[in-house]
């Protein structure tokens, strides 16, 4: 021993060193140094800087060896010589200084090795293994055994009682010391998998560390440590197809050792852990045959200095996984990943935590590159934060890509290019992308989840789901999938609340496969700005439906749209749009087009539905089919300002079915239209119309046109009061071919002022075309024009025969049939060159004189009027009183003076007359059956002073006179 004290710098000098600077690799003291604790004590033979370990206590295949110091020095060796059927070397350092080990680490055979030192140990950048087992290395106090029994590092003055049992694991003081393990760091040229910039996640072949072993054991073996905190800056860590298990305790705990076919398995019970640090470039690999599994458990862990943690499967077996679970995770230019490049499946990510956090151009990847699929990458936290990186999964060969899981009790945010992507690359389908949180941001540059396949990919693009409890906010964003052969995924959303900015939701594919749906589930505000919400298909498939569902929904200067290419032949699919309370729309188009397939269905159910500088349409274009319906929906008021509501064809097909319902539909300036074009052969869809009132104003119509070939499809409105007001009307017109049918059913009033009109007319470019019909059903109400405004009522043809119009109300003012149009307000039904149509006006003929009483010509005697009561005064006292009369019947002089004391004049009644329309056109007038009409009963003066008779007078209720009373003197 005193040899060996002195070849070294005294053993009081590297005592001092040590204890100044305690995690120095100074290893000019390093040494190899047995205490004297076991019955069969360790012998230690140095050569140089090697040392020949020989010795030791067996007890059945373990063998103790017990050390008052162990380091190694650089380029030394400590080869523990041990017998070929030992399977354990259990190991302890006894004294209070760390462990260097700067050098290599033998054993012979395939024995596991176990040093634990409670001191701390640091091994250096030349630190290496060759052990034919697993490698342990922990700052535990103690190594504990199935039977009960431990082997501690603190012995007592008893000889220990060693155990032929096999360790099950490890004692953890109060304060464990460090582990640290330096190295040069890997010299791999590594290309981000997933850029900022999101180009591709392919990775050809897995990187490989080739600039030193660093600390490796076996294929198929454990290499593990476990202490205090523990830091990596540059160090190698390599277990081909094996475990790496990477744990920090900081306090009083167990660590269980399970014994499993890879080595070991290592469980936690203590109450806190410490911190890891990766950095520097460490390389951290399991890749082999079958990618092995890396588990790091501590509590702040971080991986930094573009270090990797890697377990890719290069053969036929499955992979395992990579775990890291602690409080807080933190990824800052690094990468983990679990890549197969054969037919055996990669294993997952996961990471666990309070907190996690991946910035800067890193990735965490999962990829599968032949038959095999690949792992799902996990991530479960409270709070996880993205900042400029990425996440992904690809698949290259016939497998299937990973899923990737996003999970978090609370937020997740996206910021500046970061991108969650699942990529197909060959003939594999991606997988999906599940994002489940509390809240959900999408923020700054940029940033996307993409599901897709690339290049000559045949597979299909995985869905793409998002769960959010509360409020989920995107911004400058993608949201996609979007394969280049087979069928797009679906994109599923739903939130409490969704706003959505400057972004893309699109599923869409560009050959031919189906593209998936969009849907929007809000439980509340659905608020999407300067957005596109698209699914389309460039081939040959149907393109998915949208479907949004919220409480209130404001969509401006945005686009919703169903498309199919000028090349597809697959049909558009539906927008479905349901909000529970109020639908705002501002300069935006809502679209269901296909150029050669049949357009979709637009259908919108609100309470209340605000249109302003927008459009709605679906459409065929080109060689298209049908076009499809609109449905509107809205429980309360749909007020339209400068909007296109449009079913169109403009190929072979009709156009589809304009079907709106609202309690009041108010138009300014906008446009209900079905319509075909100049090339079309179809015919125009129907417009059907129900409200209680409805409003146009300033130039809106409800149209049905046809410029092609077909007809104008008809109009049918129900409502109980129309008013038109400034060149607003109905037209159902047509180039060539006959003009629609309209149809009004009126309760109470239809009002046209200011140039508005009703109108069917056939050929009005001077072609065939006979006009259609106009029925107005209004009983029971008015319709009321100006004379002279020049609104008019026409079912005119120019080669073709006039149409008829009915008419059946209670009144007709201001308008009346002629020959032709004039520029006062008229109903006609002309032929330029062909037959003209009919006028019928069915309204009933009322005598005004029935019900007239006559009255005789001493009504009443004046002087009766005088209350009796009053006696002749004095001469000087007296006074006169002179009843002129009101028209009528006076009050009694006993009454009070009241409002609704008013003069009226006495009239004369014209002479009976008949409600006949002067017509040139052929009319047929009838006698309608009349309701039945009351006998006025009292009068009343409205607003502007106009005496109106009426059956029920209003009650006056008497009150007292602001007169004081008068005795008969006063007269």
């Amino acid at each position: 021993m005193a040899g060996l004290r002195s070849t070294c710098c005294g053993a009081f000098l590297g005592i001092a060193i040590t204890s100044v600077f305690p995690f120095s690799a100074n290893n000019a003291c390093a040494q190899i140094i047995p205490d004297a604790t076991l019955p069969t004590n360790s012998s230690v033979s140095p050569d140089g800087n090697n040392f020949n370990i020989t010795g030791g206590t067996k007890s059945g295949s373990n063998l103790f060896h017990s050390f008052k110091e162990f380091s190694v020095p650089t380029s030394g060796t400590a080869f523990f010589n041990n017998a070929l059927d030992i399977q354990n070397i259990i190991s302890r350092v006894t004294g209070g200084s760390i462990s260097n080990i700067d050098g290599l680490i033998r054993t012979l055979g395939t024995a596991n090795l176990f040093l634990i030192n409670p001191n701390g140990i640091i091994f250096g950048p030349n630190a290496s293994l060759n052990i034919g087992g697993s490698f342990i290395g922990s700052t535990a106090s103690s190594i504990n055994f199935a039977d009960g029994t431990k082997f501690s590092a603190t012995p007592s003055q008893d000889l220990p009682l060693l155990t032929i049992t096999a360790p099950i694991g490890l004692g953890m003081s109060s304060n464990p010391a460090p582990i640290e393990v330096r190295g040069p760091g890997h010299d791999i040229n590594y290309e981000n998998i997933v850029k900022a910039e999101a180009d591709d996640i392919r990775q050809a072949r897995p990187p490989v560390d080739t600039s030193f072993t660093g600390l490796q054991v076996k294929e198929g073996q454990t290499l593990a440590l476990v202490g205090g905190n523990v830091s990596f800056e540059g160090g190698i860590l390599k277990s081909p197809s094996g475990r790496i298990e990477i744990g920090s305790v900081a306090s009083n705990g167990a660590v269980s050792l399970v014994p499993i076919q890879q080595g070991w398995k290592l469980g936690y019970d203590t109450p806190s852990f410490g911190d890891i640090q990766f950095s520097q470039k460490t390389f951290v690999s399991t890749t082999g045959v079958g990618g092995g599994v890396i588990a790091v458990a501590g509590r702040n862990i971080s991986l930094t200095g573009s270090s990797i943690v890697q377990a890719d499967t290069l053969g036929d077996t499955n992979g395992g996984e990579v775990s890291v679970v602690g409080e807080k995770i933190g990824i800052n230019e690094s990468n983990i990943r679990a890549h197969t490049y054969s037919s055996g499946n990669g294993g997952q990510i996961k990471l666990l935590a309070s907190n996690i956090t991946i910035e800067n151009q890193n990735a965490v990847t999962t990829q599968s590159s032949s038959t095999g699929d690949g792992g799902q990458v996990n991530l479960v936290a409270d709070n996880i934060t993205f900042e400029k990186t990425g996440v992904g999964s690809a698949a290259w060969g016939t497998g299937k890509g990973g899923q990737i899981n996003l999970v978090a009790n609370n937020n997740i945010t996206m910021n500046n290019r970061t991108y969650v992507v699942s990529e197909g690359w060959g003939t594999g389908d991606a997988g999906d992308i599940n994002i489940r949180a509390n809240s959900f941001s999408m923020l700054e540059e940029a940033s996307g989840v993409l599901n897709s396949t690339q290049g000559n990919s045949t597979g299909k693009a995985g869905d793409i789901n998002i769960q959010v409890a509360g409020p989920m906010v995107v911004k400058s964003g993608t949201i996609s999938t979007d394969p280049i052969t087979d069928n797009a995924g679906k994109v599923n959303i739903s939130a409490n609340s969704l706003q959505i900015d400057d972004s893309a939701l699109y599923s869409g594919t560009a050959k031919p496969g189906k593209v998936g749906e969009i849907n929007l589930q809000v439980a509340d505000s659905l608020e999407v700005r300067g957005t596109a919400i698209e699914t389309k298909s460039s081939g040959n498939g149907d393109t998915g439906n949208i479907n949004i569902s919220a409480n209130s929904f404001l969509l401006e200067g945005s686009g919703i749209d169903t498309y199919t290419g000028e090349n597809s032949r697959g049909n558009a699919g539906d927008i479905n749009i349901r909000v529970a309370d109020s639908f705002i729309i501002k300069n935006t188009g809502i679209i269901a087009d296909t150029f050669q397939s049949n357009a979709g269905n637009i259908n919108i159910y609100a309470s209340f539905l605000q249109t302003d500088t927008s459009g709605v349409f679906s459409r065929t274009i080109y060689t298209g089919k049908s076009g499809g319906d609109i449905n509107i929906q809205v429980a309360g008021s749909f007020v339209s300002k400068g909007t296109g509501i449009t079913t169109d064809s403009y190929g072979v097909g009709n156009g589809g079915k304009l079907n709106i319902s609202a309690n009041a539909l108010q138009m300014d300036g906008s446009q209900i239209r079905s319509a075909t074009g100049e090339n079309a052969t179809g015919n125009a869809g129907e417009i059907n119309i129900q409200a209680n009132r409805m409003e146009l104003r300033n130039s809106s119509s409800i149209n049905t046109d046809i410029s092609g070939k077909g007809n104008a499809g008809n109009i049918s409105i129900v409502a109980d009061t129309i008013q038109f007001d400034t060149e607003s009307g109905i037209n159902a017109n047509t180039t060539t071919g006959q003009g629609g049918n309209i149809r009004l059913e009126i309760g109470n009033l239809l009002l046209l002022r200011r140039e508005s009109s009703i109108s069917t007319t056939g050929g009005i470019a001077l072609k065939e075309g006979d006009g259609g019909n106009i029925t107005i059903n209004a009983r029971s109400g008015f319709i009321i024009a100006v004379r002279g405004e020049n609104s008019d009522i026409s079912a005119n043809a120019y080669t073709g025969t006039g149409g008829t119009v009915d008419i059946k109300a209670y009144g007709i003012y201001g308008i009346q049939p002629r020959q032709s149009l004039t520029s006062l307000s008229d109903i006609t039904a002309r032929s330029e060159f062909g037959v003209d149509g009919t006028v019928e006006l069915n309204t009933p003929n009322i005598d005004p004189n029935r019900g007239l009483v006559q009255l005789p010509t001493n009504f009443f005697d004046v002087s009766q009027q005088i209350d009796t009561s009053c006696n002749p005064g004095s001469r000087q006292t007296a006074s006169s009183f002179v009843v002129t009369g009101r028209g009528g019947i006076p009050p009694s002089p006993l009454d009070i003076l009241t409002p609704d004391a008013v003069q009226v004049d006495w009239v004369s009644l014209n002479p009976s007359s008949d409600n006949r329309a002067r017509s040139s056109v052929t009319t047929k007038p009838t006698t309608a059956t009349p309701e039945h009409i009351v006998e006025a009963t009292g009068w009343v003066r409205n607003s502007k002073g106009e005496v109106i008779l009426t059956a029920n007078p209003p009650t006056i209720t008497s009150h007292s006179s602001w007169q004081n009373p008068l005795s008969c003197g006063a007269f």
